[in-house]
C-alpha cells in the first residue's frame, strides 16, 4: 500500500519540481532580460546566470512541490475509492502517510545543509555575475555613522566614510570610563587607516585631568593604538542578508550587536533559516488534510489548495520579518510564528481528515 503510494507520489514530486523551479527561473530572468539585452549580453551569460539560480530556484520551490505532489496523490487515490479501501483495512491516514512524513524529514535536514552549502554560494556568484554583466557596483560608502566599541568605553561620530579609500572625514571620537563619564574627546578633520589602526589629521585633543578640568592639544598628525576599530563597522551596512551563511550571519548579529547598531534583521533572518528548514514536514501535514476531500478535478484542485497556501505563508512569513526587522516583535518571534501557526493549522487540519 504505502510503496503504491510512493509510485505516485515521487513523479509527481519530480514533474511539480521541474514545473516551479522553471517558473522562478523565468520570473527572474524576466526582471533583468530588457536590461541584458540593451547591453547586449551574450545569450551564453544569460544561461549562466540561469544555472547559477537554479539551486535556489530547486530550494524554493520544494515546499509547493512538496504540497502539490501529495495533495495530488491523495486527491487521486481517493476519487478513484482506494483510499476507502485502505481506510477500510484498518490503516489509518497517519499510517499510510508515513513514508511520506519521513521523506519530508528527509528533506528537512538536507534541505538545511544544500541551502547552506550550495545555495548561497550559488546565489551569491550568481549576483555578483549579474552585477558584472549589467555594470553595476555596489558601493560600501556610508555617511553619518555612528559606532559604539569596546563594550561601550569608546564611541565614534563619523561624517562620511570612503570605503575605498579607507579614510573617515568629520571624526568624533569619545572615550568613556566604566561609569560612561567622558575622559577624553578627539575632534579630526580625517583619520585615514594604516597598518591596523587609524591615523588621524587635524586633531584637536581633549583629555580629563586629575583635578577635573579638561586640557586641550592639537595635533597635525596623531595616532592612538586603542583606536583601532576595523573599517568594516564602519561600511554601509545595507548588505544582502539573504547571501550570507549561518555562521556569517551569526558572525554578523554579534558585530553589529557589539558596535551599538541595529541587528534585529540579521537575527531575524538567522532565525528563519532554521525554521523554513522544517517547511516539509508542515507542507505535507496540510497536504494529508486537504488531499482527500475532493474528487473532481483533483489536479486542478491541487495545484489551486497548493498555490494558495504558498502564498498564505509566504505573505505570512513576509509580513512577521518585516515586523521583527523594524523591532515591532522580537526576531524570533517573526522567525517561527508563521512556521507555527501554520503547523498548528495543519494539525488540527488533519485530526479532522477523512480516515
Amino acid at each position: 500500500m504505502r510503496l503504491y503510494l510512493l509510485r505516485a507520489f515521487l513523479p509527481a514530486l519530480g514533474a511539480a519540481l521541474v514545473l516551479f523551479s522553471l517558473i522562478l527561473e523565468l520570473v527572474d530572468i524576466f526582471g533583468n532580460l530588457w536590461r541584458y539585452l540593451a547591453l547586449g549580453t551574450p545569450l551564453a551569460s544569460i544561461l549562466r546566470i540561469m544555472l547559477l539560480y537554479l539551486p535556489a530556484s530547486l530550494s524554493n520551490s520544494l515546499p509547493i512541490a512538496l504540497l502539490f505532489a501529495a495533495a495530488l496523490s491523495l486527491g487521486s487515490l481517493y476519487a478513484n475509492n482506494e483510499l476507502t479501501v485502505v481506510f477500510g483495512s484498518g490503516v489509518s491516514l497517519a499510517q499510510f502517510m508515513a513514508p511520506l512524513f519521513l521523506i519530508a524529514a528527509g528533506l528537512c535536514v538536507a534541505g538545511f545543509f544544500f541551502d547552506d552549502e550550495v545555495v548561497l554560494r550559488t546565489l551569491r556568484e550568481k549576483n555578483e555575475y549579474s552585477s558584472v554583466l549589467l555594470k553595476q557596483k555596489p558601493s560600501m560608502n556610508n555617511a553619518d555613522v555612528t559606532v559604539i566599541s569596546k563594550g561601550g568605553r569608546v564611541v565614534y561620530r563619523v561624517d562620511y566614510y570612503d570605503d575605498q579609500a579607507k579614510v573617515l572625514s568629520g571624526v568624533t571620537v569619545l572615550e568613556r570610563d566604566a561609569q560612561g563619564r567622558p575622559t577624553e574627546r578627539v575632534e579630526a578633520a580625517t583619520a585615514r587607516w594604516n597598518e591596523g589602526q587609524w591615523v588621524f589629521g587635524g586633531v584637536r585633543r581633549f583629555d580629563l585631568r586629575p583635578d577635573g578640568s579638561w586640557g586641550e592639544e592639537s595635533y597635525g598628525s596623531w595616532v592612538e593604538s586603542d583606536l583601532n576599530e576595523a573599517p568594516d563597522a564602519f561600511k554601509s551596512q545595507n548588505r544582502d542578508l539573504v547571501e550570507m551563511s549561518l555562521t556569517e550571519l551569526g558572525t554578523y548579529v554579534e558585530f553589529l550587536r557589539r558596535a551599538g547598531l541595529p541587528y534585529a534583521a540579521a537575527l531575524a533572518e538567522r532565525h528563519k533559516r532554521f525554521s523554513f528548514a522544517f517547511t516539509p514536514l508542515v507542507v505535507v501535514l496540510l497536504a494529508g488534510a486537504v488531499g482527500g476531500r475532493y474528487r473532481k478535478n483533483v489536479l486542478l484542485m491541487s495545484l489551486l489548495a497548493s498555490l494558495l497556501a504558498a502564498t498564505a505563508y509566504y505573505v505570512a512569513q513576509m509580513i512577521f520579518m518585516l515586523l521583527a526587522k523594524n523591532g515591532v516583535v522580537d526576531p524570533r518571534t517573526g522567525a517561527w510564528t508563521p512556521l507555527a501557526v501554520f503547523a498548528a493549522a495543519g494539525w488540527l487540519l488533519f485530526r479532522r481528515a477523512r480516515t
